[in-house]
């Protein structure tokens, strides 16, 4: 299991021998059946882990509403960003939309990877990039497209989320309404001679 690990920070920067070895060392494993929540609200994150199997939501409350913020699918890294860097309880909820495996490490480990591994540093670098990109692509989406915009972009780009995910989160993930989603999705996939197909 921590080969997948390994083979994920090699993607983002050179590994040497002495660091594997510390991943393999210290990388611990969590299953989740679908439905549990990995982190509650409130809780300090004091891990970065991997998804190996599975498929994961992070979300808040916002006026007694759920808002999706992130689906983290296979080969992502999961984690509450501002609670990991700041140490403090986190206002994000992380849960399992199916039977999940990570492969995981503790904050103090990677803290002293970064003393120990000059190069983790690099790793650390590009995978906050990433997370910042992703986070600002989101922003973009929501900021200046319309509903249909959203949803057909969210669609080009995730076309497994769309048998993975629930409308439900899918429509909160894209700051919208079940109804407006519904909308949206049956003008998108309207026959053009307005026969549905049998």
């Amino acid at each position: 299991m921590p080969d997948q690990l390994v083979a994920k920070f090699r993607e983002l920067g050179p590994v040497s021998a002495e660091m594997e070895a510390k991943i393999r060392e210290e990388a611990f494993t969590e299953e989740y059946k679908a439905g549990k929540i990995i982190l509650h609200q409130g809780e300090v994150c004091r891990k970065i882990c991997l998804v190996t199997k599975g498929l994961t939501r992070s979300y808040y409350i916002n006026d007694g509403k759920e808002v999706t913020s992130r689906f983290m699918g296979e080969g992502f890294i999961v984690t509450s960003w501002i609670s990991y860097y700041t140490q403090k309880p986190t206002a994000e909820i992380i849960e399992t939309l199916e039977d999940t495996t990570l492969i995981c490490l503790h904050e103090p480990v990677i803290q002293k990877m970064y003393q120990d591994f000059p190069a983790s540093n690099i790793i650390g670098r590009e995978q906050v990039e990433y997370a910042f990109f992703l986070s600002e692509k989101r922003t973009q989406l929501l900021r200046g497209l319309t509903a249909g915009e959203r949803f057909s972009t969210f669609a080009d780009e995730n076309p497994t989320l769309l048998t993975r995910v629930s409308m439900k989160h899918i429509a909160s993930y894209l700051g919208m309404t079940e109804e407006t989603l519904s909308r949206v999705r049956s003008k998108m996939y309207r026959p053009k001679n307005g026969i549905a197909n049998s």
